[in-house]
């Protein structure tokens, strides 16, 4: 049943990612948080203890249920939760009338306890999948009918209506939030969906661009060569048809898989694709644009035009990260020979602005390029929060 769940079997780990509305600088969201807690329970523990004769443990139990929950409510959502509607029934059998007013309690400090329970309970919604959401609004929802038997009994049960409302405000905005947030997540999952495939249509044109010449360059030198060499018989002629034949066969298949893969009706892409020795120019480029690019590009001969083309998008892709993610830091290529392999550096320097994740997209799509033509590559932050893309190529 859900609210087993919700109240002994369920785990933190079962509810989703945090919902992330704040912008801004962690150390300010903190730092706007631990202020209006440390209010709060200065002003709470005052008023609870003061109803209950002076007896600060009362002050101390319910606050710090209720603090505890805010404070765990990121990171241990469902936990939370259970603090805030345990602080909930703890403060209904507690709770006694003030003797005199006490900053905005006039008489009963029974509200006082939805300003952490309302938060804590609605992002716990909205972070719940939707299976177990009824779960967690039967809990709170019995935590606050218990809360107003034992408040009914004593004082009489309309002391609770405004808690009551305020809970069903929270459990309407946990389930309003928890829509919003699987849309989002939903679109996000579209869109990187997309953007994969596009990745993958575009290097599967680079391919075919690349395996289509040298196809090409087959066919033209197969069907030509009876003119170009003395002595061919006949039969080595036939060969050489069946070669071209077979040659231009594999390059109209490779014309079709591209015309499959376009999402539009435009014709193929068929403009020179870059290679190793363009590199140079592409970190020029970079520089021009503002970024503090340094290299180190070794002279490598025999490079074929698949591996040249994935050397050249590596750094590529990686200098628009650096630029992007760690704007104004220092960037390093080394593109070198390595056995009969390629090597290819790009580092950058740690953020001097706030952190930003990089974009998992772009380093799919290298990863992918590299494992086409069978490489190793690694691409993460290192040590001092500076990124590294790594990758050897096979010559």
């Amino acid at each position: 049943m859900g609210i087993v769940w919700a109240l002994v079997t369920g785990r933190d780990r079962e509810m989703g990612p945090p919902i992330g509305w704040w912008r801004g600088p962690s150390w300010l969201g903190w730092s706007l948080l631990l202020g209006v807690m440390a209010v709060w329970t200065g002003s709470g523990f005052l008023v609870w203890s003061t109803a209950s004769g002076g007896n600060e443990l009362v002050g101390v139990l319910v606050v710090g249920l209720a603090a505890a929950a805010v404070l765990l409510c990121r990171h241990f959502p469902l936990t939370a939760a259970r603090f805030a509607v345990a602080a909930t029934i703890v403060a209904a059998i507690l709770a006694r009338e003030v003797p005199a007013p006490i900053g905005m309690v006039h008489r009963w400090p029974l509200d006082a306890y939805l300003i952490p329970l309302a938060p804590v309970v609605a992002l716990a919604l909205a972070r719940a999948r939707v299976k177990d959401m009824f779960g967690i609004a039967a809990m709170t929802f019995g935590a606050v009918a218990v809360a107003t038997l034992v408040v009914g009994v004593r004082y009489g049960a309309e002391l609770m209506a405004g808690p009551v409302a305020g809970v069903i405000g929270a459990v309407i905005a946990g389930y309003i939030l928890n829509d919003s947030r699987n849309s989002r997540l939903e679109s996000e999952q579209e869109r990187q969906k997309r953007s994969h495939l596009q990745q993958q249509t575009k290097i599967a044109r680079e391919l075919h661009d690349v395996i289509g010449h040298h196809l090409s360059m087959i066919a033209v030198r197969t069907e030509s060569a009876q003119y170009r060499l003395s002595g061919v018989t006949p039969e080595v002629q036939e060969e050489f048809s069946a070669l071209g034949t077979a040659a231009r066969a594999a390059l109209n298949d490779a014309r079709r898989l591209i015309g499959v893969l376009r999402e539009d009706d435009g014709e193929p892409e068929h403009l020179p694709q870059p290679t190793i020795d363009d590199i140079d120019s592409l970190v020029r480029s970079a520089s021009a644009s503002g970024a503090s690019v340094t290299s180190s590009l070794s002279e490598i001969p025999g490079v074929s035009a698949m591996v040249g083309l994935a050397a050249y998008r590596i750094v590529q892709e990686s200098l628009s990260n650096a630029m992007r993610h760690s704007p104004g830091t220092d960037i390093s290529v080394v593109v070198r020979s390595s056995g009969p392999a390629v090597e290819v550096f790009v580092d950058n320097g740690p953020s001097a602005g706030v952190a930003h994740s990089v974009d998992g997209n772009g380093l799919t799509g290298i990863r992918e390029r590299v494992s086409l033509i069978g490489g190793e590559c690694t691409a993460g932050r290192r040590a001092d929060g500076g990124f590294q893309v790594w990758a050897k190529l096979p010559l």
